[in-house]
């Protein structure tokens, strides 16, 4: 069993300081999603989750309107059970943040009501659980250490990780390290982590 994760930006072109910046921008602080829009490009999103050859997919940093084109391509490469979760909305619109947990098996998406988010950059994107046959993947986009719910998100992932049953995959952008994040998780352990090279 091959599990993945993967920020994509929302599908940003991030290759330079310049077009990171200015996406950025359109996506943060304008309220137009054709000028975001206009910005992002699926292609290379997909290219990297074709090389992964995972069997379940966490994708961050989806650009609320995304969810079509996304669910159309996951299904061609054979995902065809994808679970959605709702993460900080834009401070300038009314779109969202959504992270999603893509499978080759059926699951169960697990029900939670919504974690503190704050409606700005660094807001925290959300989390999505489903419960698969015998196990649960847990995938999760943690806002900045900085913002001050944070610690309101980890309590939150705790309380949540300590009624799951059986063994859980724990996933996803923590905006941490590893060894700092273990102290609020002691009972999991990091699993090898092969990457899959971009363009």
């Amino acid at each position: 069993m091959r599990v993945a994760v993967y920020n994509q930006m929302f599908g940003l072109d991030g290759r330079s300081l310049l077009s990171n910046v200015l996406g950025h921008y359109y996506l943060h602080y304008q309220k137009n999603p054709e000028k975001v829009f206009s910005r992002t490009n699926l292609n290379s999103t997909f290219e990297i989750i074709r090389k992964s050859e995972a069997d379940f997919i966490g994708i961050c940093e989806i650009y609320e309107g995304q969810e079509n084109e996304i669910m159309q391509r996951l299904k061609k490469l054979g995902y065809k059970h994808i679970y959605f979760g709702k993460g900080h909305r834009f401070k300038f619109n009314n779109r969202h943040v959504i992270e999603l947990i893509a499978s080759k098996i059926k699951g169960k998406q697990l029900g939670y009501k919504m974690w503190p988010v704050e409606n700005r950059l660094g807001g925290g994107g959300g989390f999505v659980v489903c419960r698969f046959k015998d196990f649960t993947i847990f995938h999760v986009h943690l806002a900045l250490p900085t913002r001050g719910f944070f610690d309101e998100q980890i309590d939150y992932m705790q309380e949540i990780l300590d009624k799951l049953k059986g063994k859980t995959i724990l996933m996803g952008d923590f905006n941490y390290s590893w060894k700092d994040l273990q102290k609020f998780f002691p009972d999991f352990r990091l699993v090898d982590c092969a990457p899959v090279i971009g363009q």
